[in-house]
């Protein structure tokens, strides 16, 4: 009996996988990871841009 060929995902298809199970564990808990930029002080007197990430409950549509 020949086996069926695996075909390897895609790196796109890879990523659609990833969107659609985040999107459901998103939907099924109704948190979503939010990104927010701030700025934090660094030691030579400075700032930098950073992303602070968080979770936040989806809105209500």
């Amino acid at each position: 009996m020949n086996k069926p060929q695996i075909k390897p995902k895609t790196e796109q298809e890879l990523v659609n996988d990833f969107i659609k199970v985040y999107s459901e564990l998103c939907e099924k808990h109704g948190f979503q990871i939010i990104v927010t930029p701030t700025w934090k002080a660094r030691d030579d007197g400075t700032f930098s841009l950073v992303q602070q990430s968080s979770v936040g409950r989806l809105p209500k549509l």
